[in-house]
């Protein structure tokens, strides 16, 4: 998998790997060894309207994590109650944060070309490629992978496959959850687990 940065040719900062890759995604059957975690925090849940306001990732080499990234997104509008009550991101806490476009450099550069993992990802996907077509007028190429549909196979004693849910089934500790970084922890656990069977 590419590690790659920003283009440095040019003056355009636009990633490389928004750039350098024809194929379109493929969404994978099988969970493979080395992989992206990725979990984003939003003001909504229409990635038209509403904003991301946290993006992490965790980078998962053999089964490993090797490194990881997050950050908070200076947000263009107030963030509503309901999202501060659930994520415990405050107003405040999130101007520190990187401007948009500034992130999702970062996101795309610590990205390359691993595939993209996540529980319900095509909602994260969907915000993260909204964000970038705005930026960039580019969409990721990345193939991905939905840990529900996983999920939902193996744990077919759950009413729910809500990734606390499942967590709490599995006894993953959930304390910060619906926080991105937390989230993307959670979802490696139960990805472990899943490739026990």
């Amino acid at each position: 998998f590419m590690q790659l940065s920003f283009n440095l040719d040019t003056k355009d900062d636009t990633p490389i790997i928004l750039l350098n890759q024809t194929k379109k995604p493929v969404e994978l059957k099988e969970i493979p060894d080395s992989y992206i975690v990725t979990d984003v925090e939003t003001t909504g849940l229409n990635p038209y309207h509403d904003i991301i306001i946290e993006l992490c990732a965790l980078k998962i080499i053999e089964n490993e994590i090797v490194d990881e990234f997050s950050t908070l997104i200076k947000p263009d509008r107030i963030i509503p109650d309901f999202i501060v009550n659930l994520t415990g991101i405050t107003n405040e806490e999130a101007l520190n944060g990187k401007t948009k476009r500034k992130a999702l450099i970062d996101y795309c550069n610590f990205l390359g070309t691993f595939p993209i993992v996540g529980h319900n990802v095509k909602f994260d996907l969907s915000f993260i490629n909204s964000a970038l077509e705005k930026e960039f007028g580019q969409k990721l190429k990345n193939d991905f992978l939905d840990t529900l549909f996983f999920a939902r196979k193996k744990y077919t004693n759950l009413t729910s496959h809500k990734l606390v849910n499942i967590a709490k089934f599995l006894n993953i500790d959930t304390k910060n959850a619906h926080r991105a970084l937390k989230d993307c922890k959670m979802t490696f656990e139960i990805i472990q687990d899943m490739k026990k069977s």
